[in-house]
């Protein structure tokens, strides 16, 4: 096998693992979703759920529903004087 063969095939092989790797990530982050879907379904605060997705959840995700859910609270925070 030539050594461009193996460079490629070392390159394919290293994205299939990180495909893989992402795959996992998206199933995980898709069940912790339908699992605090329900609960807020069941009543929790909404406040207890969005506290749990930042914990268990890419920040990506996070920042995507909370720019959803209330555009102010993603935006950068403004620093105030001491009142």
């Amino acid at each position: 096998m030539s050594a461009q063969r193996e460079r490629l095939l070392a390159a394919i092989e290293a994205e299939i693992k990180n495909i893989s790797k992402l795959e996992h990530t998206l199933a995980r982050t898709k069940l912790i979703l339908q699992e605090q879907a329900s609960r807020l379904r069941l009543g929790t605060n909404p406040e207890i759920v969005m506290t749990s997705l930042r914990l268990a959840v890419p920040h990506e995700t996070t920042l995507a529903l909370i720019e959803r859910v209330d555009p102010v609270l993603s935006s950068t925070p403004v620093e105030r004087p001491p009142q």
